[in-house]
């Protein structure tokens, strides 16, 4: 498999953790790696970081980590190494760098896409007007509303609603819309993760599940006659209320859990995944996989991140090419 990596931002703990997951794939796994970057600011990276590593890692005419290599490639704007700053010449380059990687994936060029972890902030400080990597995707790909995928080894979590305000959430719900997402998310589960007919849970919106009514109806009136509707709902459980849902470990019991809104669906994941899970951008024509954590400003050039999250998103990236390719 051809893999590009985005820099993500170069003041954050994406390079470090990209150098710990590639280091820990180990040799004789298939996987060709080429890095979209600044071939300076790597340099730069590289300098401060790789005294606190406990393998090698050069950039020369190729990046050397450990006793692999690969291509970089020199496409973006300098941007100078400032450990947990915030700054728009970091937020530039990382936009030039998912762009780059984009347009070529979508040319065929490589087979997959590992993005690393972006400031948001920094991004539209850089131009680049997009509240996250799954909205630049979308964009660039010319698909509406893509579906956003955590996942771990035992639970896989899709969101209705993605980087939406909690205030604009239930406004944002209507029945297109959820019967777009169990579409997606019933797709991706037995097309791309090889589930046969997957059995997806799907969450409720208010506490208790609306307690029939009592503390919300969106439930009722909405989610409930939009499950029995869906042409997939032989394979559409709930509405489960989150809390005893997750603490009871009912998810163990699905192949996917479909949340109403963002941190209903990744607190639990994140926990559960304790630093391994990946967030899977499905419906896109290319595969995208990237760590699901952010650029950790506060710890960025200690050299203590962790790369099982960027090791996990490389192998699901395999998997779901070799899945496509069947």
């Amino acid at each position: 498999m051809k893999i590009i990596v985005s820099i993500g931002d170069a003041n954050g703990i994406g390079l470090e953790v990209f150098f710990k997951a590639i280091h820990l794939l180990g040799e004789g796994k298939g996987i060709d790696f080429s890095l979209a970057c600044n071939k300076q600011t790597l340099s730069e990276y590289i300098n401060q970081i790789a005294p606190k590593l406990d393998f090698p890692v050069k950039a020369e005419e190729k990046l050397i980590i450990g006793n692999e290599e690969g291509e970089i490639i020199d496409v973006c704007k300098y941007s100078p190494v400032q450990f947990g700053k915030t700054d728009a010449l970091s937020g530039k380059q990382a936009g030039e760098a998912i762009e780059y990687a984009i347009s070529r994936t979508l040319a065929k060029e490589y087979d997959a896409i590992l993005t690393l972890p972006i400031s948001k902030e920094a991004m539209n400080l850089g131009g680049y007007k997009f509240t996250g990597h799954t909205e630049f995707l979308a964009s660039m790909c010319e698909v509406d509303e893509p579906l956003m995928i955590l996942c771990t080894e035992k639970l896989n979590t899709a969101l209705v609603t993605i980087h939406e305000a909690i205030c604009d959430v239930s406004q944002k719900l209507s029945t297109e819309l959820l019967h777009k997402r169990f579409a997606q998310f019933y797709s991706t589960l037995s097309k791309d993760y090889g589930y046969g007919s997957p059995r997806i849970a799907v969450l409720s919106l208010n506490p208790h599940a609306g307690e029939n009514g009592k503390i919300g109806k969106e439930e009722i009136e909405l989610i409930i006659p939009a499950m029995h509707s869906s042409e997939y709902a032989e394979n559409l459980f709930g509405p489960f209320p989150a809390d005893g849902f997750f603490a009871f470990g009912d998810y163990e019991k699905y192949d996917g859990v479909l949340a109403m809104y963002h941190d209903q669906g990744l607190i639990p994941l994140k926990m559960i995944a304790n630093g391994g899970g990946v967030n899977f951008t499905a419906g896109l024509p290319i595969v995208r996989t990237s760590p699901d954590h952010g650029t950790a400003f506060a710890i960025s050039g200690a050299g203590t991140a962790d790369g099982k999250s960027t090791l996990e998103a490389i192998l699901l990236a395999e998997k779901v090419h070799k899945q496509r390719n069947k």
